[in-house]
């Protein structure tokens, strides 16, 4: 039975991606080319091309460690993971585990990666309506007993070395410092403003206090929690001025 269009596309692929040379029956072969030479330029041509993708999703990681060094950790990761998604902007989300995995040693490889993610993803992630000063206004004293969540464009990223400022340095094409590693991990909060991406260093209780609400806690549950830690004369200036500048910077969301 003669193969259908989908089962030839198939194979096709599968012999770019894995090298299977009985695709090679597919291409014209003459004595000009031939065919494993036309099949090796598709080869060459398609990782040239996911590893220009991830070159552009992880820009600052690529800064940091070069044209070489970057294309041959990329090159690594395709063989590994090669693209099963139609849209090629989420080709490389397993990126920063795959260095994780395979450069335990150079941790701040995986977290540059990650800052990198998180901040595409930040920009083009879902526009549920945050949970503004407007807002609040709307709903009343209800608000506060409601569970509450991170924006869809706001995340939390645990940074066990001076990654931020590495990225940072890159960023403003600046020589990096060199790698640090924190006694204690430091949250990171990655979030989306206006359509302008943004990250900032936490404290750790700022980063607790996100940290329950992104569980989905109510802003009633973190009052209580922060009152029982510092009680309510220092609880209410410090709840005042976090829940300010959440709101200000549109990193909450309603729950459900």
């Amino acid at each position: 039975m003669p193969e259908t269009l989908r089962e030839v596309q198939q194979r096709f692929l599968a012999a770019i991606i894995a090298g299977d040379a009985g695709a090679e029956a597919l291409i014209v072969d003459d004595a000009r080319v031939g065919a494993r030479k036309r099949l090796g330029i598709y080869r060459n041509n398609y990782r040239a091309s996911l590893i220009g993708v991830l070159s552009d999703h992880f820009e600052r990681l690529h800064a940091y460690l070069g044209d070489e060094q970057f294309d041959n950790v990329a090159g690594a990761y395709l063989a590994a993971n090669p693209s099963t998604t139609r849209s090629l902007r989420y080709y490389g989300g397993a990126f920063p585990a795959f260095l994780a995995r395979h450069f335990p040693g150079d941790g701040e490889l995986a977290e540059l990666a990650a800052i990198d993610w998180a901040l595409r993803s930040a920009f083009d992630a879902p526009d549920t309506p945050v949970l503004d000063a407007a807002r609040v206004g709307q709903l009343g004293d209800a608000w506060i007993e409601q569970p509450l969540t991170l924006h869809p464009a706001a995340q939390l990223l645990a940074m066990h070395f001076n990654s931020a400022a590495i990225w940072s340095a890159l960023d403003a094409e600046h020589h990096p410092p060199a790698p640090v590693a924190f006694a204690e991990p430091v949250s990171l909060l990655v979030w989306r403003n206006c359509q302008q991406t943004k990250f900032r260093s936490l404290s750790v209780p700022e980063a607790a206090a996100l940290s329950l609400l992104a569980g989905g806690a109510s802003f009633a549950a973190l009052s209580a929690d922060v009152i029982e830690r510092v009680g309510e004369a220092a609880a209410m200036e410090e709840l005042a001025a976090r829940l300010g500048q959440w709101l200000a910077d549109g990193v909450l969301a309603l729950a459900g």
